[in-house]
């Protein structure tokens, strides 16, 4: 039996589950397809949610801002507003950040490839430094 043409989820499919200590909820969208080669997670941050400050080994990612906006995105320590509908290319070593300073929830998808090393592709970075923090 061949590979299926394609793969669909519905919408209410993939349950959103927050990270570990709280913070910005996510569904794993490319785990539910089953794709190999890029990453694909929609995001929901409520106020003062933010992610970590870090960049990648080896994936390049592109995050677009579905809804919420105006909302900021820490790009190698500077502050970059982004509005519904836009979207950023982020290269593997450039240091970045999803940041809800606002009242309002913020929804991004973001859309990594390849998938690389799973949680340990990613880095973790001080923001004041920019130096690595070591994993734990």
């Amino acid at each position: 039996m061949s590979e299926a043409a394609y793969t669909r989820i519905g919408a209410d499919d993939v349950p959103f589950r927050e990270r570990r200590g709280g913070g910005a909820a996510s569904q794993d969208l490319s785990g539910a397809l089953g794709a190999e080669h890029l990453a694909m997670r929609i995001w929901r941050f409520g106020p003062g949610h933010e992610m970590a400050y870090h960049r990648h080994r080896t994936q390049e990612e592109v995050y677009g801002l579905l809804s919420g906006g105006p909302q900021e995105i820490l790009i190698a320590g500077e502050p970059v507003e982004v509005a519904d509908g836009d979207w950023l290319r982020l290269p593997r070593e450039t240091p970045r950040r999803i940041q809800n300073h606002t009242d309002r929830e913020a929804v991004w998808m973001t859309i990594g490839a390849p998938p690389g090393e799973g949680i340990t592709d990613g880095v973790r970075l001080d923001p004041a430094t920019g130096e690595e923090i070591p994993r734990t």
